[in-house]
């Protein structure tokens, strides 16, 4: 089963995305510079006869530090995920996020598909666009590094594909 992913990577200081800046996402190490260091992107895949999934796990290296700092998705609800996984169901892609760098920021977008009648039915797809941010104060017991829920946009009852959703997003603004 092939699912496809996307990085996009943006200069901090340069143009938004276009359509020749997607490349497939593919397992492995993905970094890029984020608020004065690095972050890095660790892509694995689970697959067995019923299930198949990619695991994303976010780290941050401050510039001056050997230290790599373990950053979480947090959910709307505020609660953290250590990995955030993509889903499918049969040969369709039910979850799954891109990383886009951008003037303001480096963003985590997620896309959710919620179908009643079955996978490759139409459905109502969420997409939450996640900021990094650090020492928030929504959170501040929380970690140094994060990416905090910054916009969420609907697809209600859509016949678009999570892939296509998520393609769409990478051109789009943040904000309504």
């Amino acid at each position: 089963m092939r699912i496809a992913r996307y990085l996009v990577l943006v200069a901090a200081a340069g143009s938004f995305a276009h359509a020749a800046d997607v490349t497939p996402m593919h397992q492995g190490l993905h970094q890029w510079p984020a608020l004065g260091g690095k972050l890095m992107l660790v892509v694995g895949t689970y697959q067995d006869t019923t299930a198949y999934r990619r695991s994303y796990t976010f780290y941050f290296k401050e510039a001056k530090s050997e230290t790599w700092y373990q950053t979480p998705v947090f959910d709307k609800k505020g609660l953290p995920e250590f990995e955030w996984d993509s889903t499918s169901g049969g040969e369709t892609t039910l979850a799954d996020g891109v990383v886009v760098a951008r003037p303001d920021g480096v963003y985590f977008i997620t896309a959710d598909k919620k179908a009643d009648r079955g996978y490759a039915e139409r459905g109502d797809i969420t997409v939450t666009w996640n900021k990094l941010v650090t020492d928030d104060k929504d959170y501040p017991d929380g970690p140094a590094y994060l990416f905090k829920p910054n916009f969420t946009r609907s697809y209600p009852k859509s016949a678009l594909t999570v892939e296509a959703v998520l393609a769409r997003e990478i051109k789009a603004e943040p904000r309504k």
